[in-house]
């Protein structure tokens, strides 16, 4: 059994101050592995980070089927989810600011997680200093977040998502505000403290250089999955051939291959040797070759 199963999964937010619905998931089918470390990637608007926020327990799902671990996500209110989110849930976000307090050390930052979990002072400060050696900063513990760089401020956010060790770290664009060396070495110790702590890590990019650090790569476009691959066998996005049919019979083909199509047209469909073969083409036969052969 997978440790995060998602089923048809759908989002629709209503905007207050209008009738719309905007649908931002159309029914994902996912499922994830335990300590496995996943991207998401997609243009902005595709529902990516939605399915984060899914995954954290901050939005509640319109229909469908959501769980991690033992927690049915899709059945839980609003107290269980931020019960949920205390305990096995660990955040970094783009924005600094919402993975720190810039008013204190970099140590107390890492120790707040512990003392919101009763842990004593002495035990939650030992905690917290051998996570910030973990990342790479135990030099720098006693400066507040304003004293570091970018990439140290996301490594010590790093420390933080991990004090309580969740059962699910989750990053949003973690490495949207750092140039490319900087986030080379963020991804490093991410990559780091997914393995070492066998926890499974979901990130979120729009950048297919920062997901290619990942063990997999999911594409969401329009709210539902259209491709996937491990990173070991892809060298471009155009590399990705792999999708999701769910139990509907419905699929969501890749970027790259829409933009091949003539879309809102027919399309030919054919079993063949084992095969199932797309194509446009008004004269469809197994023999032929053909020219948009999926």
């Amino acid at each position: 059994m997978s440790f995060i199963e998602i089923r048809d999964l759908i989002k629709i937010y209503r905007p207050k101050e209008s009738n719309l619905r905007v649908p931002a998931l159309r029914g994902v089918e996912l499922n994830i592995e335990q300590g496995e470390f996943l991207s998401i990637i997609g243009p902005s608007g595709s529902g990516k980070t939605t399915l984060l926020l899914m995954l954290a327990g901050m939005a509640e799902p319109s229909a469908g089927y959501l769980r991690v671990g033992d927690f049915r996500l899709d059945q839980y209110s609003e107290t269980d989810r931020s019960i949920y989110r205390r305990y096995s849930v660990g955040t970094l976000w783009q924005i600094p600011n919402r993975n720190l307090i810039w008013e204190i050390s970099a140590l107390e930052n890492v120790e707040i997680p512990l003392r919101l979990l009763g842990i004593p002072r002495e035990r939650r400060i030992r905690e917290a200093k051998d996570l910030l050696r973990e990342v790479g900063m135990d030099h720098r513990m006693n400066h507040k977040p304003r004293q570091l760089s970018g990439g140290e401020v996301q490594r010590v956010g790093l420390a933080c998502a991990l004090a309580h060790k969740p059962i699910l770290l989750l990053a949003d664009e973690p490495t949207g505000e750092l140039d490319s060396k900087t986030a080379g070495e963020l991804l490093k110790y991410f990559k780091h403290l997914n393995e070492s702590y066998g926890i499974t890590a979901v990130m979120v990019t729009h950048d297919f250089d920062v997901a290619k650090a990942t063990d997999r790569i999911i594409q969401i476009v329009d709210g539902r999955i259209s491709g996937f691959s491990q990173t070991k066998n892809l060298k471009t996005i155009s590399d990705m051939h792999q999708v999701y049919l769910d139990r509907y019979g419905s699929l969501q083909l890749p970027r790259h291959i829409i933009e091949k199509l003539e879309v809102q047209q027919k399309i030919n469909i054919k079993e063949e040797d084992g095969k199932i073969i797309l194509s446009q083409n008004d004269d469809f036969t197994p023999s032929k070759k053909m020219k948009n052969q999926k």
